[in-house]
């Protein structure tokens, strides 16, 4: 007889959408889980470890089979490292990164290989499956490309890592200037981008690169303050009306978004989340939360019906042009 917990994955993947991470060849689970962002799985909101755990099991049961995490985010490695040790390794695929910076200096190879066997070992596992230069600034990409892509690929020889990845400084690169650069390149399997429905630059610049280079796209950025926040996107719709970047009569002042909730769509942040998962260029959509119930109603939006095409259309009439980095 199959065990529970085996029913209960499969009943899950039944549910959850899945698509390919690029040439990665991995199927990867339509919404990812981050341990990032404001929470950093809730070591900023004071949750217990426990309540952690409980969070990566529940992403786990509902067939997200994708988890994002960080050497720069607290002690989200062995968060983690515990959370999974019991977990078959063939359930998940796990990204970390690491700035690849030191004292304000490119890192060294050795330094570099040091983070990476700090990550295996927090994780408590062998082979870590997207290693990703994290938040690499335009001005230190060639630096990164030329002097440290080489010693990850001898990890990726070694068998300690399976994909190397890059992350953009997204609120001082909201042009996408060096995902647009790496997937030139053509030395990265996958990119990780700062896509929402304020700043939808990337569907123009990034993703028609990625599809040509068949590289994987994780998207962060989706949501945070600026749409999950009232009074932060008003503030956001306001400053955008006072600079001219949008039309004064575009929006109205007060639940600027709110004709987005209507049909099954539950909120503003519903409607975000649906927004990101949107383009075929998508492999994943991050969100990150320490609440259960804001994992489920976020992963809910992620997987049900897409935003009308009306709608659709009337976001990118009024926030399209934007470059500007907006969603903080």
């Amino acid at each position: 007889m199959m065990p529970v917990d085996k029913i209960v994955w499969n009943l899950a993947e039944l549910i959850m959408k899945y698509r390919m991470l690029g040439r990665t060849g991995l199927r990867v689970s339509l919404a990812s889980l981050g341990s990032g962002g404001p929470s950093q799985l809730g070591q900023n909101t004071g949750v217990a470890e426990p309540e952690a755990h409980r969070l990566v099991q529940t992403a786990l049961d509902m067939g997200i089979n994708l988890i994002d995490t960080a050497t720069g985010y607290g002690q989200s490695e062995e968060i983690l490292g515990r959370a999974l040790k019991t977990v078959d390794r063939d359930r998940y695929y796990l990204a970390t990164k690491t700035r690849p910076t030191k004292n304000n200096r490119i890192l060294s190879a050795s330094d570099l290989t040091q983070r990476v066997e700090t990550s295996l070992k927090r994780l408590q596992l062998e082979t870590i499956d997207i290693f990703q230069f994290h938040g690499v600034l335009p001005d230190e990409y060639d630096a990164v490309r030329d002097s440290l892509v080489s010693t990850a690929q001898k990890f990726k020889a070694q068998g300690k890592i399976r994909f190397i990845g890059i992350t953009e400084m997204y609120f001082q690169d909201g042009e996408h200037q060096v995902l647009q650069r790496a997937v030139k390149d053509n030395l990265f399997d996958t990119v990780m981008v700062g896509y929402n429905l304020l700043n939808q630059t990337a569907e123009k610049t990034v993703f028609p690169l990625c599809d040509a280079h068949n590289v994987g796209v994780l998207i962060m950025i989706a949501v945070r303050r600026a749409l999950s926040q009232a009074e932060a996107l008003e503030k956001t719709i306001a400053d955008l009306k006072k600079k001219n970047t949008i039309p004064r009569d575009a929006l109205p002042d007060k639940n600027s978004l709110g004709w987005l909730v209507k049909d099954g769509v539950e909120s503003v942040t519903a409607a975000a989340y649906k927004f990101a998962a949107a383009p075929k260029a998508v492999s994943t959509v991050i969100t990150g939360t320490s609440k259960l119930s804001h994992l489920r109603s976020n992963v809910d939006a992620i997987l049900g019906s897409p935003l009308a095409t009306e709608d659709m259309a009337r976001l990118n009439d009024i926030f399209g042009h934007i470059s500007e980095s907006l969603g903080n």
